[in-house]
């Protein structure tokens, strides 16, 4: 399947704006606001471990230290924005990948 140019930008555009986009606080999910804040954190650095250049990596050493709320939003957060962002490197790649 042969991919034209405007296909490719906008296809493109689309990663790129999704790919920018972190869990704004008020769509956390419910719990208390360690975990949610925790949530947030965990979700950034989730990007980041799967590749999205909008976001650094983060020392994960730290969290070993972190209140039990936090650190399970932490986890959870980027358990659900690494894999996100994997599925959406996923499906780029089947689309703009070699026919």
């Amino acid at each position: 399947m042969k991919h034209s140019l405007p296909d490719l930008v906008v296809a493109t555009l689309a990663v790129f704006s999704l790919a920018a986009c972190t869990t704004p606080m008020f769509t956390m999910p419910p719990g208390p606001e360690e975990y949610r804040a925790g949530f947030y954190d965990g979700c950034d650095a989730g990007y980041a471990y799967a590749g999205s250049p909008f976001y650094h990596e983060v020392d994960t050493a730290a969290l070993a230290r972190i209140d039990e709320p936090y650190h399970t939003g932490w986890q959870a957060g980027f358990d659900r924005c690494r894999g996100s962002y994997q599925r959406i490197q996923k499906a780029v790649s089947s689309m703009l990948g070699p026919p």
